[in-house]
Formats: C-alpha cells, sequence, structure tokens
C-alpha cells in the first residue's frame, strides 16, 4: 500500500532530498566512484565499482533540476522519487548533437530505508 509523502517524517524525506541531491551531483561530475557510495549495500555486494561505472559511463553532461517525493511505502521502507535533470552532449562532434543542446527528462527513482540512511535501489 503507498502512502503520500506527508507520512514520511520531514526529517526522513528531507534526507532522502538530500541524499538524491547527492547522488545527483556525483553524476553531474560523471564521478561514478562517488555515485556508486549511494548505492544499496545489496547492490554493491555483487556489483565492483569498476562494473557500475562501465554499465553507466556516459557522454552527457547533467544538471538536476528538481526531486520531488511522490510516494512511500512505509512496511517496504520505500520511497518513489521524481527526478527532473537537464541532459547535453559533452561533445558537440555532429551536426544533430550540436542542434539538442539540452534535452529535459523527468525519471522516477526507487530509494530503500535501511541502516539508518537512505540507499538508491538500481534495477538491474
Amino acid at each position: 500500500m503507498l502512502f503520500r509523502s506527508e507520512e514520511l517524517s520531514e526529517s526522513k524525506e528531507s534526507d532522502l532530498i538530500q541524499r538524491v541531491s547527492g547522488r545527483w551531483q556525483c553524476l553531474e561530475r560523471n564521478d561514478y566512484a562517488c555515485a556508486y557510495k549511494f548505492l544499496s549495500p545489496a547492490y554493491r555486494g555483487v556489483f565492483t565499482p569498476e562494473m557500475y561505472r562501465n554499465r553507466h559511463f556516459s557522454e552527457l553532461e547533467r544538471v538536476l533540476t528538481g526531486v520531488k517525493v511522490v510516494a512511500y511505502d512505509r512496511n517496504a521502507a520505500v520511497a518513489s522519487v521524481r527526478v527532473g535533470v537537464m541532459s547535453m552532449p559533452l561533445k558537440t562532434t555532429s551536426s544533430a548533437s550540436r542542434a539538442n543542446v539540452a534535452t529535459p527528462t523527468v525519471t522516477s527513482e526507487a530509494w530503500l530505508w535501511g541502516n539508518g540512511k537512505w540507499w538508491y535501489h538500481e534495477g538491474l
């Protein structure tokens, strides 16, 4: 059963927004070692930092434009978060990439509460 984010305590919601923003600050720098630290312990127990980086290496510049907690399942300790991101190619090598200077996107992320912290749930 999903509960509205208002049922998430203010401190937990604030912590979640800080963790989401922190992870995206890493991704804005294309710093995958930094972003890896936000992944759940279960994920990090299976995938090395190198495996994560190789899976997600990007030639994009990204800027976080917004974070909104949209739902929280208290029983599963999972929050759904909408993240707004503006992305653009790091290198504009073709006329097509120069024409598409910036692209706004909104993505949904799942964050798990465990061991006193929020952890990003990486889908496989």
